[in-house]
């Protein structure tokens, strides 16, 4: 039997599965990630994933025929001549990029970038970073040859090679999405050329394979080790998302919107509305991305600030918080939500949007306010996948749900009610690592497709259907565009609204 290992460096935990090459997984482990202010230190990063792998093999009782490695975008480090870390992986976070980010925008042009590479400049583009170290460390950008993404660290870790994919490198800013090269222009402004950076592999073909030097209680020599992608795309293939007109919707604290196309989307309108996109993982099909940076960090908000459970269990903070949706009942609670903490990346960019509370009146409470949070998340995610059908030539056939925050049952029948399209769910946890497993599988010859990932169809009551449908075109876009508050007014309507919740600055999106 053919075991497939699936490793997912995430900004919180390093997961890893082990599993058969159509889904079933045998063992699971997590570590958490290593962390100090917006780094991460890059051996005791590398050692969690391995970790969390290595008590895999433990309880399957076997090593993997390949493995695969997915995780977060952004984060990277930048490594010597001898492959070690000149300093700790630096995180998608951090701010102090955020002046030459601005540069690029103004000097660059925002949408010209965007058309060449796909994405917006934001502080956590490596790029920006490594302009920021031109700047301020240049000693470093000269003695850095390569660098290397999360992913990429963790896949050297196993091979002592330096590889990373596509969906990778079109995070940086410095990668063509069209020509599939990296972009000599872009990497002059900083001083570097594409020999200082890491080979792109096709997809499902091998960084390098384990050897003598892998811990031995991974793998033995020989393994194919592949860098899969980026864990949003990973994750959305894994749930069946694979086709045009399919679409994703990756419920988190951060949330991510992915609809898939035959060809790149209306590029300027793609970039006028904020959003990303690029090569899926696959290789053949393109994606758009939106992000939505304050969705599961609204009920993290509402569970802090409101019922004061900050030092609560997260299983006690969630039970709470899915008790106060359930008194508040079914269908729309009347109030309209602008969901925005940091700002509003898309659509209709505006970092300046605020949480901000429509029709609040008397008889409202906070059962309903907990609901009224959610119904705006569904809203607005909505909005994001209906203007990437836009983009990319159609409504989606259907958007499949994934992610953690699917456990929260009143929030995806909400996404079902208030969406035009089928809506399906798939609750399989560790999806990310079930995906990179899959691809691990292709430097096998084996099929990834073969990865399958149950997925149910959620069915709204017709009269609720139409009741949240009415709510997300006569209320949330009126008030959302500011064309009129949810009451007609321009206002807050009832009792006003509730803003400035979220601190200053928007949290860029994906």
């Amino acid at each position: 039997m053919v075991v497939l290992a699936g490793v997912d460096v995430g900004s919180t935990h390093c997961k890893a599965v082990l599993c058969t090459p159509d889904g079933t997984v045998l063992a699971h482990a997590q570590r958490r990630t290593p962390a100090g202010g917006h780094s991460h230190p890059v051996a005791p990063l590398q050692r969690a994933a391995l970790d969390a792998l290595a008590e895999c093999t433990a309880v399957a009782g076997r090593a993997p025929d390949a493995i695969g490695i997915t995780g977060m975008a952004e984060t990277g480090a930048a490594l010597g001549g001898d492959g070690e870390p000149l300093l700790p992986a630096w995180s998608w976070s951090d701010p102090r990029p955020a002046a030459h980010a601005e540069r690029l925008r103004r000097d660059r042009g925002a949408a010209a970038l965007h058309a060449v590479t796909g994405i917006l400049p934001s502080p956590k583009v490596p790029l920006a970073k490594w302009l920021w170290l031109r700047d301020e460390n240049p000693g470093v950008l000269r003695r850095m040859r390569t660098w290397a993404g999360a992913a990429d660290l963790v896949a050297q870790a196993l091979t002592g090679a330096v590889g990373t994919d596509a969906t990778f490198a079109q995070r940086t800013m410095a990668w063509d999405v069209h020509a599939g090269t990296w972009d000599e222009e872009l990497l002059a402004l900083a001083g570097l050329d594409a020999g200082r950076m890491p080979a792109v592999h096709a997809p499902g073909e091998p960084v390098g394979r384990t050897d003598r030097r892998t811990d031995a209680r991974i793998a033995g020599a020989g393994a194919p080790v592949v860098v899969a992608g980026h864990d949003h795309l990973v994750g959305a293939w894994a749930a069946g998302v694979r086709a045009a007109g399919e679409a994703a919707d990756s419920m988190g604290t951060a949330e991510a919107v992915i609809t898939v196309g035959d060809g790149p989307p209306d590029v300027r309108a793609a970039g006028r509305e904020g959003m990303s996109y690029g090569r899926h993982v696959d290789g053949r099909h393109w994606c758009v991305v939106a992000g939505m940076s304050s969705s599961g960090a609204l009920v993290e908000w509402f569970c802090d600030r409101v019922l004061g459970l900050g030092d609560a269990p997260a299983a006690d903070r969630y039970r709470r918080f899915g008790e106060m949706v359930g008194r508040a009942g079914e269908g729309p609670t009347g109030l309209t939500v602008e969901p925005y903490l940091y700002g509003r990346s898309a659509p209709e960019p505006d970092p300046g949007r605020r949480l901000a509370v429509h029709g609040l009146e008397a008889r409202h409470g906070l059962p309903e306010l907990a609901r009224a949070l959610l119904e705006g998340a569904a809203h607005q995610a909505r909005w994001m996948a209906e203007v990437q059908g836009g983009l990319t030539g159609g409504r989606p056939r259907a958007v499949t749900l994934l992610g953690g925050s699917v456990r929260q049952e009143a929030w995806t029948a909400m996404k079902a009610a208030v969406s035009p399209w089928r809506t399906l769910v798939c609750t399989v946890p560790d999806i990310p690592c079930l995906g990179a497993a899959a691809w691990a599988g292709a430097a096998l010859g084996l099929d990834p497709a073969a990865l399958v990932c149950e997925r149910r169809e959620l069915r709204p009551p017709p009269g609720t259907a139409e009741a949240y449908r009415g709510a997300y075109q006569e209320a949330f876009l009126p008030a959302v565009r500011g064309t009129g508050g949810a009451d007609g007014t321009g206002g807050t309507g009832g009792t006003g609204g509730t803003g400035g919740t979220g601190g200053s600055g928007a949290k860029p999106g994906p």
